[in-house]
Formats: C-alpha cells, sequence, structure tokens
C-alpha cells in the first residue's frame, strides 16, 4: 500500500490486487458490499494516523477514483472541522510551496477570476498558470519566477487556499479548463 498527501485534508492510497488478495480479499468479495472492506479502511486510517501524526477526525469520506487490473486508487477525505492539527502538522502548514509551482484551490469560480484580476499588470506579463477542476473545486497552478514570492503567495491567499497537490495528480484526475495562460484567460473574458 503507498499512501500520499495530497492535500492537508486528503490521503491518496494505491494498492495492487495481489496486496488485496494477500489480506484476504477474494475477488467476488470486492464486488460485493461486504464487512471485509471496513477492515481494509480501519488499516488505511491506521497507517494515515501513523505516517501524518493525525490525533483525531471526524467524518471520513473515501472515494474509489481508478480500478485497473493491477491496482485500487482511493482517496481518503478527513473533514477539515473536526480534524486536529498535531505540532508537527502546524510547523508544516504554512510550507505547502514546492520550488517551482504555487496550488491554489478555490471553491468558486469567482474567487478565481478575482485573484486573477487583482494581480499587478507586472506579474500578467510573466506568470505561467493552468486551471483545473477536481470534485466541486477550482485548482490554479502558478509557475513560480523571479524573486517575488512572498507577495503572490500573500495576495493568492487572499481568495483562495495555498495547497500541497502534485501537477501529476491534477493532470490525471482532474479536468483541465485553461493550459498556460488562465491568469491572463480570466481577466481579458472577466
Amino acid at each position: 500500500m503507498r499512501l500520499e498527501r495530497i492535500s492537508p485534508n486528503q490521503i491518496k492510497y494505491s494498492i495492487t490486487f495481489e496486496e488485496l488478495t494477500r489480506k484476504g480479499f477474494l475477488q467476488e468479495e470486492m464486488v460485493k458490499d461486504t464487512f471485509i472492506w471496513d477492515s481494509l479502511f480501519d488499516e488505511m486510517l491506521d497507517e494515515a494516523s501513523r505516517m501524518y501524526e493525525l490525533d483525531t477526525y471526524g467524518a471520513v469520506s473515501i472515494d474509489i477514483y481508478s480500478l485497473t487490473s493491477k491496482e485500487l486508487v482511493l482517496i481518503l477525505t478527513l473533514d477539515e472541522d473536526d480534524m486536529k492539527e498535531t505540532s508537527t502538522e502546524s510547523k508544516k502548514k504554512h510550507n505547502f510551496m514546492n520550488d517551482k509551482f504555487i496550488v491554489v484551490t478555490f471553491d468558486d469560480i469567482e474567487n478565481c477570476i478575482l485573484l486573477a484580476k487583482s494581480l499587478s499588470q507586472h506579474y500578467i506579463e510573466t506568470l505561467q498558470s493552468s486551471l483545473f477542476s477536481l470534485k466541486s473545486n477550482y485548482y490554479l497552478i502558478i509557475t513560480k519566477e523571479g524573486n517575488r514570492h512572498d507577495n503572490l503567495y500573500a495576495i493568492c491567499e487572499e481568495y483562495g487556499d495555498l495547497v500541497h497537490m502534485s501537477i501529476e495528480f491534477l493532470e490525471d484526475y482532474g479536468k483541465s479548463i485553461i493550459q498556460n495562460k488562465a491568469i491572463q484567460t480570466l481577466r481579458h473574458y472577466f
């Protein structure tokens, strides 16, 4: 089983059918609604708690994103309101940014449009950006350039939430809306 944290409250699990068979899952049981799934979900929560030092969590949802002939990919979503951060997680909270990209999430496209309008003309000419949708959220990926990142982070946080999510994940599971010039396109049309 492989785990990958894709956002503060989401964890991606990849498990091969060989691993499931070793755990006692039979192919017939995988398509039925049986109690054997409960043991897998409990194991997933225990592993996430151990790896990411989650003290408590409230409501949990699990979505199956792909079911191929080789593996099963599940996304575990913890209810952010019920989730308590440990001191380790609190320290990591503002380290969402990677070296090359900023990923900002919005629950409303209007906030994304407002961000595009608020960025100065200086940023608009140099920023590469793409817009994706996943579930009911929008994700704006901005390529970092130059030395003005602190100001850019602050502007982005006014309109959305900075998240740690890989571009590959968004390309695989999200829907591409605008490639390469999302900010410029949003400013032009709205």
